[in-house]
């Protein structure tokens, strides 16, 4: 599962002994690298799409990652070889750029962090974007374009974000009510908190807590605990499994000579070759 920048989510643990193995790619990291990934999206959900041809390669290389940098076995070098792989991987098969968009200026996170901190601890407050830019010594207009310009969304946007992330862990609390939780969390009126967080989580907060039962938050709640040793060493052997294992689709997988698979794996073929041509262009 990919997640994109700046979009709202929440994570639960809906079975039993679930893992999560996450890895961070800062959106400044593609920029860097003169790739735009503000003005676009990334579509990567095995749950709907069960089937890639480099799902297995993805996995591979994560736990690999992973495994050598809790070993120390692997060099800065091949960490960062390993950490390339993944996110062009990501880019080439799982990204799709909005038409007609365009690089977005030089970031400068530095610029924001006093405004961003801001927001984060004193969200509950009534905040505007004079009053935000007052205390950071910008004018308005310019703390807008930041906000822009180096989050890819606006000012008012990033603070609903910011009040909606403390929402949601406050919606695990059955004892508080709706209201309370939309006031405690910032905004004025329910009817507003409520149009808010079906349009981030595409539904309400009523139907969202009722997908809480107790079961899951029990459930939730071991998922998040800190690892004890034997958890730990499970897991590193499950990765080593992972890497260790050929990272090639075997006959005996059922998707293997699925209709699928095959027109998947001629479209990626024809997609490099496209890619050699343009490539051998002068």
């Amino acid at each position: 599962m990919s997640i994109n920048p700046n979009i709202g989510h929440a994570t639960f643990a809906l079975t039993p002994d679930s893992i999560a193995l996450r890895l961070h790619i800062d959106p400044r990291f593609y920029h860097y690298q003169g790739v735009n990934v503000l003005n676009g999206q990334f579509n990567l959900n095995s749950a709907q799409r069960q089937v890639h041809p480099n799902y297995d390669t993805l996995r591979h290389s994560l736990a690999q990652l992973y495994l050598g940098q809790v070993s120390e076995n692997l060099s800065a070098f091949e960490q960062n070889a390993l950490f390339y792989q993944i996110s062009s991987l990501l880019y080439h098969d799982f990204f799709t750029l909005q038409p007609g968009t365009q690089a977005p200026a030089a970031l400068n996170s530095d610029q924001l962090n006093i405004a961003t901190a801001y927001l984060d601890t004193h969200y509950q407050s009534e905040i505007t974007l004079e009053s935000l830019a007052k205390f950071c010594n910008y004018s308005p207009s310019y703390l807008s374009k930041l906000f822009k310009a180096q989050l890819g969304i606006n000012f008012y946007e990033y603070l609903v974000r910011c009040r909606l992330q403390h929402a949601v862990y406050a919606l695990a609390d059955h004892r508080q009510k709706i209201v309370d939780v939309a006031l405690v969390s910032g905004f004025k009126e329910v009817k507003s908190f409520n149009a808010m967080f079906k349009k981030h989580f595409g539904q309400t907060p009523s139907a969202y807590r009722k997908t809480l039962s107790p079961e899951i938050l029990s459930q939730d709640q071991k998922f998040k605990r800190a690892l004890s040793i034997p958890q730990h060493d499970q897991i590193l052997k499950h990765l080593v499994t992972i890497v260790t294992q050929d990272n090639t689709t075997q006959v005996n997988d059922p998707c293997a000579t699925c209709n699928f698979n095959q027109a998947e794996q001629k479209y990626q073929n024809l997609k490099n070759r496209l890619q050699q041509l343009l490539d051998a262009e002068p």
